[in-house]
């Protein structure tokens, strides 16, 4: 044998640890015979019984005891140099997979990432958009790295941190008797015809949330229809179907929609926030702490006095 085949080490490790063959070739998707070829393997390379039949089990000699401990100090050290060259890749390329719910993948990370990108160049972005919850859970999942949502969800498999406040904002069809109004309370909208977003979004869970302030139930109100996007939404009350409350981001784009009109809410909670979370894990890519330190700086630039 030329040389030393990491993947020896690794199978003896586990041979020794599980004192068996066949569970060891089943961790690794091998068959018996190879586990023992790749054990006598070893044992011609050193020249050296490395182990012995003690019953139904294995035990290492002498020597393959010796093997067993320097083998983990070279594979822990293999590992340590893989991740080390991973992240020193990663300081020029890498990549993040990203999550967001309606408001903010919508209307404010494209214009977060553009930024982003211009001082990363090199880091690839993949971006998804769902409801809060599934991108939660996506994240709990580790099947994105960073998400941003509109309702925090307890998890202990998910980390975060407050990114930006928002503001709630009614929005009425503008031939409605209320368009002619500078702002609305929830009293005034109690008797119309409601457009909701769908289950597990974040804008639904602030809506319910405003409205348990002033006592009102989602079954006390008249729902319309239930809608699966904000512009979905705005589209079903500009055709005069309803009134809805939406995130004055979205508002902010109304101006290319003269059949609505946008009031802000004089009473109740006017206000939730938009959450970034992660993964909890003890290390993480270099890539997604860059985009995780950006969104921080983020946070700080758009506190109280944004």
């Amino acid at each position: 044998m030329k040389g030393m085949n990491i993947n020896l080490l690794r199978t003896y490790i586990r041979v020794v640890e599980t004192q068996n063959l066949s569970r060891t070739a089943d961790e690794f998707n091998i068959s018996q015979p190879a586990v023992t070829k790749q054990i006598q393997a070893l044992e011609d390379y050193y020249g050296v019984l490395l182990l012995e039949r003690s019953g139904r089990r294995l035990r290492t000699t002498e020597a393959g005891e010796t093997l067993y401990h320097c083998a983990r100090e070279i594979i822990k050290a293999m590992d340590k140099t893989d991740k080390a060259m991973q992240e020193a890749a990663e300081s020029h390329r890498g990549n993040i997979s990203l999550g967001a719910s309606t408001i903010p993948g919508q209307y404010i990370l494209p214009a977060l990432i553009k930024e982003f990108k211009e001082k990363h160049p090199h880091i690839a972005i993949s971006m998804d958009i769902a409801d809060s919850e599934k991108i939660f859970t996506r994240v709990s999942e580790r099947d994105l790295d960073v998400g941003i949502v509109g309702a925090w969800l307890s998890s202990r498999k998910v980390d975060g941190f407050k990114l930006m406040d928002d503001q709630l904002m009614a929005v009425i069809p503008a031939n409605h008797v209320l368009a002619k109004q500078k702002e609305v309370s929830i009293q005034n909208l109690l008797n119309e015809k409601w457009i909701f977003r769908e289950k597990g979004s974040g804008t639904r869970k602030a809506i319910e949330e405003l409205l348990a302030v002033k006592g009102v139930r989602k079954e006390d109100l008249h729902i319309y229809i239930e809608a699966g996007s904000t512009e979905a939404v705005l589209a079903s009350v500009e055709s005069g179907m309803g009134i809805s409350i939406v995130s004055r981001w979205a508002v902010e784009g109304l101006h290319n929609r003269r059949g609505i009109k946008a009031l802000p809410i004089r009473d109740g909670i006017k206000e939730r926030s938009f959450y970034v979370i992660y993964p909890r894990q003890k290390t993480r890519r270099k890539s997604v702490n860059k985009m995780l330190d950006f969104l921080r700086e983020v946070e700080e630039r758009t506190g109280p006095n944004q």
